[in-house]
């Protein structure tokens, strides 16, 4: 069993313009996009550690369904051929069952 890698959130959000409802919606969401970029500059990083990038990778794909979910992946391109192609292969899990 992998240990989740800890990830601390950079940036907190606006909380002048968020309503008060929907404050801990956008500082979990903000913590998850925030937590996906540097899994990903940590795994593009370890090209050499295989130990660290595999870690890196299993949190990453681990995140994949909800940011898709979310449509993250409708907004943002992924640039990097290899993790592009590791997150396109990412099956959403209702879909996993089926194929």
């Amino acid at each position: 069993m992998n240990t989740p890698i800890p990830i601390r959130s950079l940036h907190a959000p606006d909380l002048e313009s968020t309503p008060a409802a929907d404050r801990g919606t956008a500082f979990a969401a903000l913590i998850w996009v925030e937590e996906f970029v540097a899994l990903a500059q940590r795994a593009l990083a370890a090209e050499d550690d295989e130990h660290e990038r595999r870690l890196c990778e299993d949190e990453l794909l681990r995140r994949v369904p909800y940011l898709r979910a979310a449509g993250v992946f409708e907004v943002f391109e992924i640039r990097h051929p290899a993790l592009r192609a590791m997150i396109d292969d990412c099956a959403l899990p209702e879909l996993r069952s089926v194929a």
